[in-house]
């Protein structure tokens, strides 16, 4: 009968388990010394060894003659194990038996010693799956278990397990697999695996997201077939596009080719691919696209011709750019598992991509000035004269237009708190916005500094910005502000986005009414003079 590749493979001893490095030299040291403990907790994603781990340390300690921590694998003990012989070993999921009666079932056991092995091992898989009323039955036995009593549990979710529980053991945490581990892995267990296409090996490594499980899983779907291992069977297994595909998808959206765009989706569908793989695909494309603009590690270890396409198209984009598609990618990607057409959802995304500006999203706004900044950097690099061509100025016989209100004169410039001036409050603070909130600091660099004045400063709008000015004025933006200005000035202070000439006569009429005050209090005395805000 035929056996799964990840049964066929799954590690017999600690030493053949792949990475996870510090969880096994822990283990091995414990059993070689004999320090065992009562109660293990494995941590960690799916496909990560969990499991694996448990039923090899089970048959560690009770191994006749253990060899540097690893079972022998030749004893009697370690035999019965191999063949689930023994009754000495009890494994349980959770998921399926998570009631309470049932662990108390599982309890009963505990004060029967083994009959043909040193400890008596319960693995509980899942463990995060049991109710409260079942961990509560737990705990007693977990806290003071006898002397030849060892639990192991295993979970993907260890924050939904209990504190007491999670005090009573000792935790070890398994984390996602390299892509050349799993590559590894599978080259060495799979001699033959050695004549396939490299990319290939690569794509199912990537696709597996760090699970060896699911690597194995994918690579026996891809075998299947009985054809030599390629990329291209591989991404046909998948449902997945080319790479050529998601490079030119890329230029169609960088270019804001939308009609392109639809028509390599509507080939895409015609080929049977999956929306949310595709998608996937894409994210992993734009973040790959973003290592080479950024010059991070994993573009680093990319060499060939396939290096050289990524680092091209990571130059003829913006990094802005680049982070709005895998943002929009990844929220399509969820949008998809919910929706009744994952295709309008992918459509959609290929619009919105292409159609960045959008007067009514200011990260969209932010994301166009610096993509056409990142542009005409580039026609300069490329020796093209740039130019910005003045605006033309009005004709003799038309009259200027006359402002509705005066301007406002400039706003007195007494010293912000902790004695700075408050031009330099000001630039600081937008120093500090520029790397804490771009999309805010590309919004209210359009305004200018409208001074500082009884506690608030204040930023100047144009006439016909109100839309900006309301954007600026939101809660969430101006308590921004308002934070890095007190920060910058030491003590709080107010902020307020305005128009031109907005609240000119309003400050003119309190200017005033001041001076009227002081001079009637400078005449007749303080004791003579009661002033009404009302």
């Amino acid at each position: 009968m035929y056996q799964a590749l990840y049964r066929k493979w799954r590690p017999r001893t600690l030493s053949e388990m792949v990475g996870q490095e510090a969880v096994i030299r822990t283990l091995r040291h414990q059993v070689a010394s004999g320090r065992i403990a009562h109660a293990y907790l494995f941590c960690g994603s799916h496909g990560t060894g969990k499991t694996s781990a448990a039923k090899i340390m089970a048959r560690a300690i009770n191994c006749e003659h253990p060899v540097d921590g690893d079972p022998c694998m030749e004893c009697a003990s370690c035999k019965a194990l191999m063949e689930d012989a023994s009754l000495d070993v009890f494994e349980m999921d959770a998921a399926s038996n998570s009631r309470v009666e049932e662990i108390r079932d599982l309890l009963e056991k505990v004060d029967y010693p083994p009959q043909f092995s040193k400890y008596k091992v319960y693995i509980i898989d899942e463990v995060h799956m049991l109710s409260n009323a079942a961990f509560n039955a737990l705990l007693k036995t977990l806290e003071e278990p006898p002397s030849y009593m060892v639990f192991i549990l295993a979970t993907t979710e260890p924050q939904k397990i209990p504190g007491t529980i999670l005090s009573r053991c000792q935790r070890f945490d398994f984390g996602r697999l390299t892509e050349e581990q799993m590559i590894a892995r599978m080259t060495t267990a799979m001699p033959e695996l050695k004549e396939a296409e490299p990319a290939a090996l690569e794509l199912i490594a990537r696709s597996a997201d760090g699970a060896m499980r699911d690597a194995w899983s994918l690579l026996d779907m891809c075998l299947g077939s009985g054809e030599k291992l390629t990329e291209r069977l591989v991404r046909q297994s998948l449902g997945a596009a080319d790479s050529d595909f998601l490079f030119d998808f890329a230029a169609a959206l960088s270019d804001a080719d939308g009609t392109r765009a639809l028509n390599m989706i509507d080939e895409l569908m015609r080929q049977g691919r999956d929306v949310q793989v595709f998608l996937r695909d894409f994210g992993a494309h734009a973040r790959q696209l973003a290592a080479f603009k950024l010059g991070a590690k994993a573009a680093g270890e990319m060499t060939g011709a396939n290096a050289r396409r990524y680092e091209e198209q990571a130059r003829e984009i913006s990094l802005p750019r680049l982070l709005r598609m895998l943002e929009m990618a990844m929220q399509a990607e969820a949008d998809t598992r919910y929706a009744s057409s994952p295709r309008a959802v992918l459509e959609l995304f290929a619009l919105r991509a292409c159609r960045v500006a959008d007067g009514a999203d200011i990260e969209s706004l932010s994301a166009q000035v610096e993509d056409l900044t990142h542009r005409l950097d580039q026609l300069q690099k490329n020796g093209v004269a740039v130019r910005q061509t003045p605006a033309p100025a009005p004709k003799a016989d038309t009259p200027a237009p006359k402002p509705d209100a005066p301007a406002p004169a400039p706003a007195p410039e007494s010293e912000a708190p902790g004695g700075r001036k408050p031009a330099d409050v000001w630039n600081a603070a937008l120093k500090r916005l520029a790397k804490e909130a771009v999309a805010a600091y590309a919004l209210i660099s359009q305004g200018r500094f409208g001074g500082y004045a009884d506690g608030v400063y204040r930023l100047v709008f144009a006439r016909d910005a109100a839309m900006s000015r309301d954007f600026v004025n939101s809660p969430d933006r101006k308590t921004l502000m308002e934070r890095l200005l007190a920060e910058e000035g030491g003590a709080p202070v107010q902020f307020e986005a305005v128009l031109e000439g907005e609240g000119v006569r309003e400050r003119s009429l309190r200017e005033q009414q001041q001076r009227d005050e002081r001079m009637l209090i400078d005449t007749l005395g303080r004791e003579r003079v009661q002033i009404d805000n009302d």
